[in-house]
């Protein structure tokens, strides 16, 4: 069933009609005929009270040591026996006595459904800047990201700290020897094709790219700021997968006269065509923009989705 298109698509420009940030490419049509395919659409609306990150906006059960921690996340149906996981990564804690573990200091999706349009900080981290959301109730947060110059020569390593969606089995991939450096994984890879999702900023990098704060700049027409979400596409769970395909998408863009258009930082649910995407295992969602200092990226390493929608071949 895999179809791998290798590195066969790099280039995305994101059109604005006004609001919505589409990308081409001709490797896969855009749907996939229905007798051929089933496509399901995951919104996050029925997801159980008990993974859906709380019980303030920070999100404190998304940490490790937390009372009722979340720790392997959601994991839906797309089609009999392939499932998507929205899971929190497995890294390093920075607790001594247990170093590794799951924990979104280490990045990873998390359910939520705050809307505090006011607070700017960190602790407000799972807030989407906007009142409602495209499935009419839950969202994920994306929350990582790493510096990597060029996707098409990187490995699934290099993305360590970055979200991630897992085609699976039903289990879904878990860690079966936790706070060890190197996981065991148990569960299958499955395989899938992302067709689409509604993106939009966050609370906290909404805020920070509009005023700055005390280790990022705003971005603005005067220095014409960009920030972007990219999807990075990996055939299987193993560290040395390579990439064989990626996508992007502005969630700022204040780039002056260039084809890629002229957008601001967005503030609505906006739809991002994925079906360029050759077939995968491991969806990466990774960030990058034009703030950078000593560190790396120094604009906040977030993204608010909803409305996945993945094709699987009968």
């Amino acid at each position: 069933m895999k179809k791998v298109f290798k590195l066969a698509i790099w280039g995305c420009a994101a059109i604005i009609a006004p609001v919505m940030i589409s990308c081409s490419g001709d490797d896969e049509p855009d749907g996939k005929p229905a007798d051929k395919y089933a496509t399901t659409t995951i919104g996050f609306e029925n997801v159980p009270a008990y993974l859906i990150g709380g019980p303030t906006t920070y999100g404190e059960n998304l940490y490790f040591g937390a009372q009722d921690q979340i720790t392997t996340g959601y994991v839906t149906q797309i089609y009999d026996d392939t499932y998507a996981q929205f899971s929190i990564n497995y890294g390093s804690t920075f607790d001594s006595a247990t170093p590794y573990g799951y924990t979104f200091y280490a990045g990873g999706l998390a359910v939520s459904n705050w809307h505090d349009m006011t607070d700017d900080s960190y602790m407000n981290q799972l807030s989407v800047y906007n009142t409602s959301s495209p499935s009419g109730g839950n969202f994920v947060v994306a929350f990582g990201n790493v510096d990597v110059e060029n996707p098409s020569n990187s490995t699934l390593k290099d993305y360590e700290g970055c979200a991630r969606v897992l085609i699976t089995d039903a289990q879904g991939l878990k860690v079966s020897n936790p706070g060890e450096a190197k996981p065991i994984w148990t569960g299958d890879d499955k395989e899938a094709f992302f067709e689409s999702v509604y993106i939009n900023n966050t609370t906290y990098d909404y805020m920070v790219m509009k005023n700055g704060n005390n280790f990022a700049s705003a971005l603005n027409e005067e220095n014409e700021g960009w920030f972007k979400v990219q999807f990075i596409a990996f055939d299987d769970n193993e560290e040395n997968a390579e990439c064989i395909g990626y996508t992007e998408a502005y969630l700022a863009n204040f780039k002056k006269g260039q084809a890629d258009g002229y957008i601001g930082i967005i503030d609505t649910w906006t739809k991002v065509n994925l079906s360029m995407l050759p077939e995968c295992s491991v969806l990466v969602i990774n960030f990058v923009g034009s703030d950078m200092g000593q560190y790396g990226l120094n604009t906040p390493g977030y993204c608010a989705l909803d409305k996945f929608e993945i094709s699987v071949e009968k």
